[in-house]
């Protein structure tokens, strides 16, 4: 009798364990992204997802997270990572500085300014930001860019460095406003929900962001001009991802996830640059936002302005920002 109590007890544990389709249930993550699904990055996300699951038939299913599901913000996705509250997010360089101050590097003005340099930079830069990443228990499983940053706006236009003083202009990184300060402009600062109020009630004159974005974003209906030295590159934006739940996956499944990031690490670093110059070309003539291409000599004027805070700015940060921004200028002859 004890027997078969134990037998039927085993039985019913056995059909409360999740299994699926002759399996075990799949391992199921959370992506945090600070876009919304059907901007261009959320859209990407959303393949990556995709091609995952497809990928590991099943076994690891990643949920694409956009911009105010989950009670988390931009700037804590490094902590909410390494703690396994969510599994993936990404970390724009900017926003994800407080924690990982080496991670902005890229984003200082006038440094590296397209793709082609920043993959030179982010081979020296890599391993300074993934030692800082683990501390707090997270890693990069890849990285991409944005296109490069410029002024878009409305009113004035602004057509040369000397242009940017008295203007009030949105940044979204330390970096970005020491620029402006630098340049005589007024930094605001506003969260991307409260752009479009801000821009209409004459809170900003222009904004620091890339065509790409604009036209993800719907900016274009209140932007008239755009600005165009590259200030800098847009990225890079890193997949985070918890060391905890990779180290967790079975090898195979690990070498899949990996293989799928690899894949996608290429592809938007080919494809969003490309974009940038379509999405430019799309904006002029369908939205008629008059582009603004600046003069050698402008473009070398701010970034002469701009090399003294390089060095002040990796004092401030330790010797590892240092010796970071050392490697980054030796890798790009800068």
């Amino acid at each position: 009798m004890r027997t078969r109590q134990l037998f039927r007890a085993l039985v019913a544990a056995l059909l409360l364990l999740p299994w699926g389709t002759g399996a075990w249930a799949a391992t199921k993550w959370d992506y945090y992204v600070f876009v919304g699904i059907t901007h261009p990055i959320g859209q990407y996300a959303k393949e990556f997802a995709e091609e995952v699951k497809k990928r590991t038939g099943g076994e690891l299913e990643i949920i694409v997270r956009p911009a105010g599901e989950l009670p988390y913000r931009a700037t804590e996705v490094v902590r909410t990572t390494g703690q396994g509250q969510v599994q993936l997010a990404d970390g724009y360089m900017g926003f994800i500085a407080g924690d990982a101050k080496v991670a902005a590097l890229p984003g200082l003005p006038f440094l590296v300014t397209t793709a082609e340099e920043l993959k030179k930079a982010m081979g020296a830069l890599e391993p300074f930001v993934v030692k800082e990443l683990e501390r707090f228990g997270a890693t990069i499983l890849f990285w991409y860019t944005w296109p490069p940053q410029n002024v878009w706006g409305r009113g004035e236009p602004i057509s040369t460095i000397d242009g940017f003083k008295g203007r009030k202009i949105r940044a979204t990184s330390p970096e970005q406003t020491e620029m402006l300060r630098r340049f005589g402009a007024v930094p605001v600062t506003f969260t991307t929900p409260e752009v479009p109020a801000a821009a209409q009630r004459g809170a900003m004159d222009g904004n620091l962001t890339a065509g790409f974005n604009l036209l993800g974003a719907k900016w274009y209906e209140f932007t008239e001009w755009g600005f165009l030295p590259d200030i800098h590159i847009g990225g890079p934006s890193y997949i985070l991802v918890s060391k905890k739940a990779l180290d967790a996956l079975t090898p195979e499944l690990r070498k899949t996830l990996q293989a799928v990031a690899g894949e996608f690490h290429q592809r938007m670093f080919k494809e969003i640059p490309a974009r940038e110059e379509q999405d430019r070309k799309t904006l002029e003539t369908a939205h008629k936002i008059r582009l603004i291409r600046p003069a050698p000599a402008e473009i070398e004027k701010g970034r002469k302005l701009m090399e003294p805070y390089w060095a002040e700015w990796a004092q401030t940060r330790g010797p590892q920002a240092v010796e970071a921004l050392r490697k980054v200028r030796e890798a790009l002859g800068r």
